[in-house]
This record gives structure tokens, C-alpha cells and sequence, in this order.
């Protein structure tokens, strides 16, 4: 009996094991190919996400596959190398559900995209080019090459350091161009210099996409915190363009894109609170009332731990920033930002507002590149009881005054009014 309830012990906490880091950073993927030989043009790129610990599962865009079954995802992260295809298993229906799910996506073109995957990218706020037209720059090019659609980019991210991780050194790309929408839930990963231009592959006839609003990759974030990332060159994660150089140098597709698929597929940048503490300090009430009992100007004391996601190491480490708190009912009250220490503790300590009720306390990062956190907290504020306020209160002294004399001149009126006798003229 006792080897059977350690047994269902250890399979439950293995179970809510799983699905605490089921969350975050999951490690099934699923890889759908317009053809198998990009696995061998590929090579590099999926031996290190295999090297990372992912579970890659390959298949050709025309093979049926079930993204999700009874209400639970077969997958954590889907990879799309299948531009051209119009044979896919599953809609773009599908990949938003996926989405919505919290799982993330990495998909990429090339100068003819099919409907699916300009769907796809449609419902992630990216509109793509038409068919056969790439980036040119007659400027920023290899020079190596007469071809001036093979790009020298490097215009990363710049307020979203935590994506690349400072990546300075230049990369090469060829392949088609978007556009984003103006959402603060889309990143401009990469763009085009401001010489940059949309053209026809065969033509040159420009199109109406120039300058840096010129896509080359984009992210997607969205509210429930699943990543979105979309390439407009396959090109960029083959073995060719990791072993690419410019200038004699070393170019920086290769690391580009490994600091690029390790944000997407949730390596970096999620965030997490615990530890809460909220206690009283002191209080301006006369009476005697439990620690646990918060009334209107107390001094408090609120405390928070805040933790990012390391998915190379695989464990939490503190994460050492800035969380705005407020203190809310209907509107705020309270609105400050407090800076974290080495160990990803926010404290602070501030008097609860003179208004009795119900309150929220709402810790919040917003910070481009990581995870949204809002950690929320509510506990009611109650007014001073009867016996909690001042015997007399000080701004109540020229009221006291008017009762008093009131009383006073009453007092003298009635002696002077029973004892004071009108003399009788005769």
C-alpha cells in the first residue's frame, strides 16, 4: 500500500512537473519542408537545434499533420520552410489557433509565396510583396557580386537588445521584402538601409516599398506572450549563407540567426513573479487591529521577486530591471517605478492613499523584447473604526470654540436675564 502511494506521488509530481516547463520553452517541433533536400542545404541549422535539445520532426508540406488533438497542442514550435507550397495539411486558421495556444512560429519565403503563407503572415500584421520581386540596394550590396539584391543589412533592432543580444556584425540577404504594421506588437527585426528599394526580379520595376520600412525580418509578440518570426529568405538559415563572408570577414548570418530562433522558440525574455510580500509597517489608527488588517494611511512594505527564463541553462535566474507598481481602484492612486537589486527584488515602501475600499495592486513590465508580466494583487483598505481617530482633532478647534462660547454666552444670558430686575417707573 505504501509502495503504491509513493508511486501515484511521483507520477503527479512528475506530471505538474512537465507542464510547469511544458510552458515555457517547449522542445517539439515541428518542421514542414516544401522538399526533404533542404534538410541537406539546412544541415547546420538543424543539427544545433537538435544539439539545444529539440525534437525535430520533419515533414513535406503535402503530408497530412495534426496540429492539435482534443484541445492539447502536438507541438510547441513550428517551423515553416515551405514557401511555394499550396498543398498544406492545415489553414492559416490553424496556425493562429496554434498561436493562440502560446506556441511559437519561424517561417520563412523566398521571391514566390504561396496564399497560406501570406495568410499566415497577414494575421501577424506583416504584409508581404508581391510575387517575384526582391530587395535591392545599390549601395549597401557584396561587392563580391555583380548582383546588387544580395544585401550588406545591418539595421538591427535597436530598443529590443534582449532579441539579438547586441549583434553588431553585418549579414547577408536576399530574398523579398514586407511591410508591418504600425502595432507595438511587432518588432522590425532587420529592415533595408535608406537606399534600399522593392523591385521585380526581372524588370527592376520598383514597387511602392523603399527606404528602411523595407522588412527583411520581422516578430510577431503577441498578448499571451507566443512569438512569431518571419524571414523573407529561406536562404538565410542554409549551410551557404552560415559560411558566407564579407569583405574577407566572417559575416554574421550565422549568429544572427541563432540568437534570433533561441528568442522565438522562448530561450530568452520571459519573465515571471513570485515571493510576494505586502505588510504593514506602521499605522496612524489609535486601536488595536490585526497586522493582516490594512486601514487608510498605513505604512506599508510590498516586495517582489522578478525571474527571466535562462533556456540555455534551463533554470530561472533573476532578472534585474525596472517594474512599474500601481495602486488601483477604478483609477490609480499610486503609480511609481521601483528599481530591482542583483537578486530580481523590487521593493518599496509608501503610505496607503486617505480612501477606504477595495484596491489592486498591479506590478507590471512592458519592456520590448521580453515577456508582458502583470502580476495582480488585491486587499481591502478599511476606514479608521470609531474608537481609531483622535479624542480631538486639531482642525476641528475653531468648531469647539463656537460651542463653547455658544454655551458660555447661553450661561451669562440666563443669569443675566433671571437676576437682572427692570426698575418700575412710579
Amino acid at each position: 500500500m505504501m509502495m503504491k502511494s509513493i508511486l501515484i506521488t511521483f507520477i503527479i509530481a512528475s506530471a505538474l512537473l512537465s507542464s510547469v516547463f511544458a510552458d515555457i520553452g517547449g522542445k517539439r517541433t515541428l518542421v514542414v519542408l516544401d522538399d526533404l533536400s533542404i534538410k541537406k542545404t539546412h544541415s547546420t541549422f538543424f543539427k544545433n537545434l537538435e544539439n539545444k535539445g529539440y525534437k525535430l520532426q520533419f515533414e513535406q508540406s503535402n503530408t497530412k499533420v495534426v496540429l492539435e488533438k482534443y484541445g492539447d497542442f502536438n507541438f510547441d514550435n513550428l517551423i515553416l520552410f515551405s514557401p511555394t507550397s499550396e498543398s498544406l495539411s492545415f489553414s492559416s486558421a490553424d496556425v493562429t489557433r496554434f498561436i493562440d495556444g502560446g506556441n511559437n512560429v519561424l517561417f520563412a519565403g523566398s521571391n514566390v509565396i504561396s496564399e497560406n503563407i501570406r495568410d499566415i503572415a497577414a494575421e501577424c500584421g506583416m504584409e508581404i510583396e508581391e510575387d517575384k520581386t526582391l530587395i535591392f540596394d545599390h549601395f549597401n550590396y557584396d561587392k563580391s557580386q555583380s548582383d546588387h539584391s544580395v544585401l550588406v543589412a545591418d539595421q538591427f533592432i535597436e530598443d529590443s537588445p534582449i532579441i539579438l543580444q547586441g549583434l553588431n556584425k553585418p549579414i547577408l540577404f536576399k530574398g523579398i521584402g514586407h511591410k508591418i504594421r504600425n502595432n507595438p506588437l511587432n518588432y522590425a527585426i532587420l529592415t533595408g538601409s535608406s537606399t534600399s528599394f522593392s523591385a521585380k526580379a526581372v524588370s527592376g520595376v520598383s514597387t511602392k516599398l523603399m527606404g528602411k520600412s523595407c522588412g527583411l525580418v520581422s516578430s510577431l509578440q503577441a498578448r499571451n506572450n507566443a512569438r512569431v518570426t518571419f524571414s523573407g529568405s529561406l536562404d538565410l538559415f542554409s549551410d551557404k549563407s552560415f559560411n558566407s563572408k564579407i569583405d574577407n570577414n566572417e559575416s554574421g548570418n550565422k549568429e544572427f540567426v541563432e540568437r534570433l530562433v533561441s528568442w522565438t522558440f522562448q530561450e530568452r525574455g520571459i519573465l515571471r513573479a513570485s515571493e510576494l510580500e505586502l505588510v504593514k509597517i506602521s499605522t496612524e489608527s489609535n486601536s488595536t487591529v490585526a497586522p493582516d488588517v490594512f486601514t487608510i494611511k498605513d505604512e506599508v512594505k510590498y516586495s517582489l521577486k522578478v525571474e527571466e527564463f535562462d533556456g540555455v541553462k534551463g533554470k530561472w535566474v533573476p532578472y534585474v530591471g525596472s517594474l512599474q507598481l500601481e495602486v488601483i481602484m477604478l483609477d490609480p492612486y499610486i503609480r511609481t517605478f521601483i528599481k530591482g537589486d542583483a537578486n530580481g527584488l523590487y521593493k518599496i515602501h509608501f503610505k496607503l492613499p486617505d480612501v477606504y475600499g477595495v484596491f489592486t495592486f498591479e506590478a507590471s513590465i512592458h519592456k520590448s523584447g521580453y515577456s508582458t508580466l502583470d502580476h495582480i494583487y488585491r486587499k481591502p483598505i478599511l476606514p479608521f473604526r470609531h474608537d481609531s481617530y483622535e479624542r480631538f482633532i486639531p482642525a476641528a478647534f475653531p468648531y469647539y470654540a463656537t460651542c463653547f462660547s455658544m454655551l458660555i454666552g447661553t450661561f451669562i444670558f440666563s443669569i443675566i436675564f433671571l437676576f437682572n430686575k427692570d426698575q418700575l417707573n412710579k
